[in-house]
């Protein structure tokens, strides 16, 4: 903005008209209230005229000059410079003084005041002020009730500031507080819009952490307890792991016995974040309970899983499954991969076979029913299903871990117990990330068939 210029050689001052018509505008100023017009009129005699411009700057901050202007007309800007925004703290129209602390005081100024339309106004020096102040102490009074009111309300609300910072840092702010600053101060318009900004973003990432931390509960209380060697008859080695993300999702594995020879693995992910996946997941898993216990086909246990997910899909929502049936005498593996496509048998001799898909994911399409594939696992082949949380997994130069790098590790790994074999893949991907922020839970589950005899 132009800095304000006066020529020093000439003075403008009022006339007769314009004085009279000044006084009459300034006397609704609370400073003279009491004030006689005739010495009004005088003081704004003795004053210098100002007719600006819009954006014309009339007061410097730091500055030390010591006068104090009267707006007549139109409307001046005080602002202030920060490091980060140019910050408007208050519109001031006439009749209104400014500047009349530091005239009385000598102290610095301490904000910018520009015009914000253009403005008339009347300068008056610190000697003229004081002399006025020194005849009518009603003068000085109101000054003081001013700056007194002022120091008064910043304290007010900079209390309620301090106790909102509080209140946001235990967690417990409450955002009704919020609509005290839907009209602040003029002195803080933009403090408050900005503070409150602040808070509601605050409080939002308050809620989305409530939110993931009520979907990691339900995500952990679905997860089943380990089964002993002693319970699957010395006759398989199965593990699970799951290692949460930033965000987390719907990821699930399961295992159970359906009778003492039949063992189900599955494993999935469903697409979305937060407590609607998880409680997606846990419709899946449960579903996948009831139906598997009495449904001896898989194909069609699944199929009716769909169907039950596609009835109950308000939120259209759908999940990737694998899930898979061994039978621990033969080593007879029954399995649909419906859109699961991260699972992997590794044969005890080091080779690697990808599975196909089946099916496509689950409560997509009603009526949908999976092929369920055979094969057989032999001594020492080993079931390895995780989550894509595994292969996605990225670095800080965005470069995902990945199929190659995830069945290098596995061949690594094959001679591991199934617990062990999970947590060094889990480590492996860990250590590719290194300290690049993760998204996606990594989920796996390790079933090694291991026949007595």
């Amino acid at each position: 903005m132009p800095p304000l210029t006066l020529r020093q050689d000439e003075v403008p001052r009022l006339g007769p008209d314009e004085v009279a018509a000044a006084t009459a505008v300034m006397a609704r100023h609370p400073y003279f209230a009491d004030f006689p017009l005739s010495v009004l009129a005088a003081l704004i005699a003795g004053g210098e005229k100002m007719t600006v411009a819009p954006g014309t700057r009339l007061i410097q901050r730091g500055e030390t000059d010591t006068f104090a202007l009267l707006v007549v007309e139109g409307t001046a800007v005080v602002t202030i410079d920060t490091p980060y925004a140019h910050v408007e703290l208050a519109h001031l129209a006439a009749p209104a003084v400014i500047g009349e602390i530091a005239a009385f005081t000598g102290v610095a100024r301490t904000a910018h005041v520009d015009a914000a339309t253009e403005l008339t106004a009347v300068r008056l020096s610190a000697e003229a002020l004081e002399a006025a102040g020194r005849a009518h102490p009603a003068l000085l009074s109101a000054v003081m009730r001013q700056f007194g009111s002022r120091f008064e309300t910043f304290n007010r609300v900079f209390g309620f500031y301090a106790n909102a910072l509080n209140a946001l840092e235990r967690r417990e702010f409450d955002l009704k507080l919020l609509d005290e600053l839907r009209n602040p101060l003029p002195e803080l318009v933009d403090f408050s819009h900005s503070f409150r900004r602040l808070a509601e973003a605050i409080m939002t990432r308050v809620a989305e952490r409530r939110e993931m931390a009520n979907a990691a509960a339900i995500q952990r209380s679905m997860l089943p307890l380990p089964l002993s060697a002693d319970v699957l008859g010395e006759r398989a080695d199965i593990g699970a792991a799951m290692r949460p993300a930033k965000d987390v999702g719907g990821d699930f594995y399961d295992y159970f016995l359906i009778d003492a020879r039949h063992l189900v693995v599955s494993l999935g992910d469903v697409a979305g974040k937060g407590t609607p996946a998880a409680l997606f997941m846990s419709a899946t898993q449960t579903a996948l309970r009831m139906v598997l216990r009495r449904e001896a086909d898989l194909s069609t246990a699944v199929a009716t899983v769909n169907d039950l997910l596609c009835a109950t899909n308000g939120e259209d929502m759908f999940v990737t499954l694998f899930c898979a049936v061994i039978d621990l005498e033969s080593g007879d593996l029954t399995y649909c991969n419906c859109g699961h496509t991260d699972a992997m048998i590794l044969r005890a001799d080091g080779a690697i076979e990808r599975p196909a898909a089946t099916g496509m994911a689950l409560a997509i399409l009603e009526g949908m029913k999976p092929r369920a594939v055979r094969g057989r696992l032999a001594p020492g082949d080993r079931l390895f299903l995780f989550s894509d949380g595994l292969t996605d997994a990225i670095n800080l130069d965005e470069i995902s871990f990945g199929d190659a790098r995830l069945e290098a590790a596995a061949v690594r790994a094959l001679h591991l117990p199934a617990e062990a074999f999970l947590a060094t893949l889990l480590d492996t991907a860990a250590a590719h990330s290194g300290e690049a922020p993760q998204f996606d839970d990594m989920t796996a589950l390790a079933v090694t068939f291991t026949p007595v005899g």
